[in-house]
């Protein structure tokens, strides 16, 4: 039989998953998700950068000539990547 204490109120519980003095989960694995949803709440809740946001408005702009620059300018930044990436994986195969 498993016991775990509260870390809230401190009680003691039997192997269940939240105290029943304080209904706060005790189980590592509810505290553990728990986190990671708040974790991922607050990458949401996160202002987008100033370069994001000139990034998007670029992509989506009314003029012609302006979308035009964006694709080019991201067309060559993923042939650089792509280049990149070639040489990061033949140098991994060097090392065997």
């Amino acid at each position: 039989m498993i016991e775990r204490k509260c870390l809230s109120c401190g009680t003691w519980n039997n192997d269940e998953d939240y105290c029943k003095n304080c209904n706060n989960p005790i189980k590592p694995s509810l505290i553990r998700d728990i986190a990671y949803q708040s974790q991922i709440d607050a990458e949401k809740n996160k202002p987008k950068s100033k370069f994001d946001l000139f990034v998007l408005a670029t992509k989506n702009h009314h003029y012609l000539l302006v979308r035009i620059i964006y694709k080019i300018v991201y067309s060559i930044s993923m042939v650089f990547a792509a280049i990149g990436a070639f040489f990061a994986w033949m140098l991994a195969m060097v090392n065997g």
